[in-house]
């Protein structure tokens, strides 16, 4: 039996010296990127912006405060809306501000988009009126020429992202 074991144990102590070089290498190489790592990491929070003050629900209760008070004032300008059209608003309800232009149905100015023709003045105005519906962002009025149609082009690209169905259907 030793006869058997003997060439196994003289080939692990001639390869042993490699197997010890191999894991010194692995170990000096897991250490080199822990400590680039870490010089990493401090550098980040070396240049990362400061915390807010305070505790973490501060930050918290001021975006609350601001999405609460946006709520209420779009509550109560939907209210004094609603109950000036029909005339029960109440004296102390704000008279909500007079509109530019009567509101028109949103089916209305899509049925106006699919009706006019492209270069027609009231296309350009029917674009206008779906962006403002749908809070798009569209510069009709302050470019004209190929520009313009340029413009065109992405606005009703942004609408029909939006889900509007420009073609006749």
């Amino acid at each position: 039996m030793a006869l058997v074991s003997m060439p196994a144990a003289i080939a692990a102590a001639i390869c042993a010296d490699d197997v010890v070089t191999h894991m010194r290498s692995k170990a000096e190489q897991v250490r080199g990127s822990w400590h680039e790592q870490r010089t990493l990491d401090r550098l980040e929070r070396a240049f990362a912006p400061a915390p807010p003050a305070g505790p973490p629900w501060v930050a918290a209760a001021r975006v609350a405060t601001v999405a609460i008070g946006s709520a209420r004032e779009t509550m109560v300008q939907f209210a004094a809306e609603r109950l000036s059209a029909v005339g029960l608003a109440p004296a102390w309800l704000p008279q909500p501000a007079p509109a530019g232009s009567p509101l028109v149905p949103f089916e209305e100015i899509i049925d106006r988009l699919r009706a006019l023709p492209r270069d027609d003045e009231g296309y350009d105005q029917a674009l206008r009126d779906a962006c403002q519906c749908l809070d798009i962002d569209e510069h009709l009025t302050e470019v004209d020429g190929l520009d313009l149609q340029i413009e065109r082009v992405r606005v009703e690209g942004a609408l029909i992202a939006a889900g509007v169905a420009l073609g006749e259907s």
